[in-house]
């Protein structure tokens, strides 16, 4: 069965779509096969992968939610079941493969204009943890992007996710944002589904900016919110602002395709290394290839460094700081 991980914070414009669009890639680059299921109003998920979609004709998802919508609250419906609804919208979407896969591939759940609504419909809120279940022998591993909003929609990802990456930018509107997501959980955890807090990742980050310093040490300094430590979960790398990161969804292509300097999407390399290892698939999150081939000086922000004078290291002397990251 694939671990799934929900992208999701309740704030916007903390690149969440974007890290889901990057991340999917660059697991598939790795070699796995990755789901992505693209929940997030108006699409940018979707939209982020345009490059590699491919000329052949699909469904909607809100289809495949219509045609399931009476299984009752609670149940997931049966594998074979979900599967059929999936073939009849030519679901998911096989995106184009890229030579540098190496056996990876990239599959998705694109978000369609009629979700929200047909989501309304459903009485089960276990409908999309159906549908993922019922793709496990294809895929290693899923990512979904969470909507901003809550309702079925919401409800449906809740219930499907395993782990819950936060991208945060380091901003104080974000640390509410972050509060929120975490008393969310806490209350679905409540009412016995097992989900947790996977890790929180900084993006937007300018590596020496004095806001960068100060959320860091309200996240080491707010102990345990909902039962979840903020500090632990923090993740040892950040992703570094760019232009690119802003409008991903407008552009359609990888980050690497729009810069040549790796620090740029270092953290991106990074962090689906971590997902990888978390997911039980270490065997790839050493191969690295293509645009993850990082040099050894490539510089790295060190969440763990930003309170002193040099928040920026060398890939090799993180990783030796890092030995498990």
């Amino acid at each position: 069965m694939p671990k799934v991980y929900g992208v999701a914070i309740r704030k916007g414009g903390q690149g969440k779509s974007t890290t889901v669009s990057t991340l999917a890639r660059l697991c598939a680059l790795y070699g796995a096969r990755t789901l992505v299921v693209d929940l997030a109003q108006p699409g940018t998920t979707t939209g982020s992968l345009r490059d590699i979609w491919p000329d052949s004709t699909h469904g909607e998802l809100s289809s495949a939610f219509l045609t399931l919508h009476e299984f009752p609250a609670s149940v997931t419906p049966d594998a074979e079941l979900a599967r059929a609804a999936l073939q009849a919208a030519a679901l998911p979407v096989g995106l184009q493969s890229q030579p540098s896969w190496s056996g990876g591939a990239l599959w998705t759940l694109p978000w369609d204009d009629l979700l929200g609504e047909a989501a309304a419909f459903l009485q089960s809120e276990r409908v999309l943890a159906g549908l993922i279940h019922a793709l496990a022998a294809e895929v290693d591993i899923a990512l979904i992007d969470f909507p901003s909003d809550g309702g079925p929609l919401m409800t449906n990802a809740l219930a499907a996710t395993d782990s819950v990456i936060m991208p945060m930018a380091p901003e104080a509107p974000a640390l509410e944002g972050a509060a929120a997501t975490l008393r969310l959980l806490a209350r679905v955890r409540e009412s016995g589904r097992d989900i947790e807090l996977g890790g929180l990742l900084l993006t937007r980050v300018e590596p020496k900016s004095k806001r960068l310093a100060e959320v860091v040490q309200a996240i080491r300094q707010a102990g345990e919110i909902e039962g979840e430590s903020l500090e632990n979960k923090l993740l040892p790398f950040a992703i570094r602002s760019h232009e690119y990161f802003e409008q991903a969804f407008r552009y359609g292509v990888p980050v690497w395709e729009r810069t040549g300097a790796q620090r740029d999407w270092a953290g991106y390399v990074l962090m689906a290394e971590w997902l990888l290892r978390d997911a039980g698939l270490a065997r790839l999150a050493d191969a690295r290839r293509g645009p993850a081939l990082l040099d050894a000086e490539t510089r790295i922000i060190d969440t763990s460094a930003v309170l002193l004078s040099e928040p920026e290291v060398m890939l090799r002397d993180f990783e030796r700081a890092h030995p498990t990251t």
